[in-house]
């Protein structure tokens, strides 16, 4: 198999490959781990996973999602397309979820389809997209050849749920081999050892709920559950409290961000939150080190790239605020791990980069064509450390996605956020611009700062230039 990688990866074998029967004798398989409202901040407690993907691999230090929500953030990550494009504004049809994406998106504008064609055997295990199924309806969506999703009504439940397994309905009831994590680790192991018996690449991606809070059947959700294997730990875990925490003064920030200063009640509720959390990603980490324990029984490691991340961040308490679906740092942010053969190990790239980004970059690996997207691969940022990277990202919240539309622009020293406005303007502004040279916790709003009026000239038409933009137009 290493043979696949170096006819890829070597100009001394060209002739070779020339030989070889197609462009998927030529590709590294890929496979992809994406969580679910992952703050970068709690990475620390996944110890495999840094020291198997982030030492032996790169870490992007400045790498944002698109849309700060989960269905539109995986469109994105499918499609390579912003928000704006490929048409999926929220979670819930019929706009958005896993309804409007089918509508909105043609099947050939998907990462899957496109390494279908390219050679590739695929697999989905996981949380795809919000709302599947939820007009009665099993669906496996063009470019799968295996297909194991947990359904309509149960996607968020560790325990007594039921999955979507290609288009026949499987259940799970409530034994601790039943815990969601672990039997999607396991369905993805088996997807490993059965396409390694093959003559192609294959493509993985795993989508775990961990760490989003567990859903109940009536509706009501509850802090995320661990497996009971891990039901004790961090019990004494303290809360982060970088300096945005309990944020003092938030006068200078929109009407809805003013919110009251935590209460000491509420901040014991966020810090059971985050325990819970950090619990339920214990799982996760093992399914990174099972994976890689996996590739490397069934010689696969060598042909591997390997990719963790996440569909947006989560606030814990940062400005007053839990949750996500706004434009700061600790919403916006998400860990991104790429290890492979050829690609240098135990790298930091400080570059900006989006989830826009991620598509192209399979693609690249996969030799396959990626035009019609709005990102860039990102094989030539993790191979030259020096490439000029400079860049200012579209961040957006569309109308239709069930929270306040924003749209902002994130660059290396600067971010503005232009939200939709208040019925009562004078009650505050509906811009923010930060400085993030002398201000990086985005703590003092210059948007009224006279001295910073050149700057939030400059950045306003870059941001009307990426609201329309397509393609190219993008970049």
């Amino acid at each position: 198999m290493v043979a696949r990688w170096l006819c890829f990866n070597s100009a001394l074998v060209l002739a070779l490959c020339a030989l070889s029967p197609g462009p998927a004798a030529a590709a590294p398989n890929v496979v992809v781990v994406m969580t679910d409202d992952l703050d970068v901040a709690s990475m620390h407690v996944m110890k495999s996973t840094r020291r198997l993907l982030a030492r032996r691999g790169t870490t992007f230090v400045n790498s944002f999602v698109t849309t700060p929500l989960c269905c539109p953030s995986r469109s994105t990550f499918q499609t390579g397309l912003y928000a704006h494009n490929h048409g999926v504004p929220g979670n819930d049809p019929p706009q958005g979820g896993a309804e409007g994406f089918s509508h909105s998106v043609r099947p050939r504008q998907t990462l899957a389809v496109r390494l279908q064609k390219a050679g590739y055997r695929t697999g989905y295990v996981g949380k795809y997209l919000n709302n599947p199924g939820s007009d009665g309806h099993l669906n496996v969506p063009a470019g799968w050849n295996r297909w194991f999703e947990p359904a309509f009504g149960t996607t968020y439940q560790m325990y007594d749920y039921t999955v979507d397994f290609n288009g026949r309905v499987k259940s799970y009831g409530h034994s601790a081999r039943d815990y969601q994590t672990d039997v999607l680790v396991r369905q993805s192991l088996r997807f490993i050892s059965q396409s390694s018996k093959r003559r192609k690449p294959f493509f993985l991606m795993l989508g775990t709920v961990a760490p989003h809070v567990d859903g109940q059947r009536r509706g009501a959700s509850r802090n995320p559950l661990a497996a009971p294997r891990y039901d004790s730990r961090f019990e004494h875990a303290q809360l982060p409290r970088p300096p945005a925490f309990n944020e003092r003064d938030v006068s200078d920030k929109p009407r809805f961000i003013r919110r009251p200063r935590l209460s000491h009640a509420r901040k014991l509720e966020i810090r059971a939150l985050y325990r819970s959390r950090l619990r339920s990603l214990l799982s996760v980490d093992d399914a990174v080190r099972n994976i890689v324990r996996r590739l490397k029984r069934t010689h696969e490691l060598d042909d591997t790239v390997l990719i963790f991340t996440s569909d947006n961040g989560f606030l814990l308490g940062e400005h007053r605020l839990t949750g996500k679906a706004l434009a700061y740092d600790e919403s916006i942010g998400v860990p991104l791990l790429i290890r492979g053969p050829g690609l240098p190990r135990g790298q930091r790239r400080r570059q900006i980069v989006g989830n826009i980004d991620l598509a192209p970059t399979i693609l690249d690996l996969a030799g396959a064509p990626r035009a019609h997207m709005d990102g860039s691969s990102l094989l030539p940022l993790i191979r030259h450390r020096r490439r000029d990277g400079r860049r200012n990202l579209l961040i957006e919240m569309l109308r239709g996605s069930g929270h306040r539309p924003f749209r902002a622009l994130r660059g290396e020293d600067y971010v503005l956020i232009k939200s939709a406005r208040d019925r009562h303007r004078r009650l505050g502004p509906v811009g923010e611009l930060y400085d993030l040279r002398r201000d990086p916790h985005e703590m003092v709003n210059r948007y009224r700062d006279d001295a910073y009026r050149d700057v939030k000239r400059k950045l306003s038409r870059q941001l009307r230039r990426l609201t329309g933009c397509r393609h190219r137009g993008c970049r």
